[in-house]
């Protein structure tokens, strides 16, 4: 038995999240949890989770500041049907049952998969291993864009994006590292040498979801961490600290097009190019920089 929860309102409206039986998944805001859901300011850092036991599905708050509500009701501990619904910070849930053996894991097309994130990781990048072909053209015009001669690629992701993401670093064995060492931020950059693990993995699934950008630099992973982790964390001229998500496809594709020459030269650092998903299906956008600012390419991936 798989549960669903379709979000039918808030900030992740439409998605729909699968938990298989046997399995305990944590809700929230932050990485603490296994599935975040960071869009959500309402949600607390840990805030319910969602337990099959393959007959049926029980919510409980983890004491959360805002409550979890079943029906109305606000709810410590409590067995769910289908139709239900779940408000959790400012998302409501619909409950569905799905008696299907398989799942397609966390909202993404279905796939077979292990009952934990590192079982399925591992699982998905045993398939990939040694085998660099199955691509689509599109994602064949996205390779041949990332990878230039001279140039190193990497990845900045964001594991709050997908619960799967910290599995999937941890079984590839390519390296990386996180961006923000105080956690607060579940932000990883990732090399991505040409053979790497990760590539069929993060242009498979991730791509088009949100979960980073690419870039290429001539210099190694470390010069690029030691860059990127400063710009983390920012100050308000009133000096309160904040949380710079430029790994939000969002955010660079505002940013990136109106930095001065100067801003520039100063975010893209060690970096040639900036590779992200574009607001439309079938499009990339390649940030480069110049002597005059940063320069905006669209690449057409089909």
């Amino acid at each position: 038995m798989v549960v669903i929860l379709e979000a039918v309102s808030g900030p992740i409206l439409g998605r729909r999240i699968e938990v298989r039986g046997g399995s305990i998944v944590r809700f929230g805001r932050t990485g603490k949890s296994d599935y975040a859901i960071a869009e959500d300011g309402y949600l607390s850092g840990l805030h319910f989770s969602v337990e099959c036991d393959g007959t049926q599905c029980r919510i409980r708050d983890l004491g959360s500041s805002n409550g979890t509500f079943v029906n109305g009701a606000r709810i410590t501990d409590q067995v769910v049907r289908p139709g239900d619904s779940v408000v959790a910070g400012g998302s409501t849930f619909r409950v569905h049952l799905d008696l299907l053996p398989e799942i397609t894991g966390v909202g993404l097309p279905r796939v077979s998969t292990a009952p934990n994130p590192i079982s399925m990781a591992t699982q998905t990048l045993g398939d990939v291993s040694g085998r660099q072909t199955g691509y689509s053209a599109a994602e064949t015009a996205l390779l041949s864009a990332l990878y230039a001669p001279g140039e190193q690629v990497f990845a900045v992701v964001d594991a709050s994006r997908d619960s799967r993401i910290p599995a999937f670093l941890d079984a590839a064995g390519d390296t990386y590292s996180a961006l923000d060492s105080t956690g607060r931020a579940a932000a990883f950059l990732v090399a991505l040498p040409a053979d790497a693990r990760l590539v069929h993995v993060l242009i498979k699934d991730g791509w088009g979801r949100g979960w980073g950008f690419y870039g290429t630099s001539k210099t190694g992973i470390d010069e690029v961490r030691a860059h990127f982790t400063s710009f983390v964390r920012l100050h308000t001229s009133s000096g309160a600290a904040i949380t710079f998500r430029f790994w939000d496809p969002r955010v660079l594709r505002a940013l990136a097009p109106v930095m001065p020459q100067e801003e520039a030269d100063l975010f893209f650092g060690p970096c040639e190019r900036m590779i992200v998903e574009a607001e439309k299906p079938g499009m990339a956008l390649e940030f480069s920089r110049t002597p005059r600012g940063p320069r905006q390419q669209t690449v057409m991936l089909g």
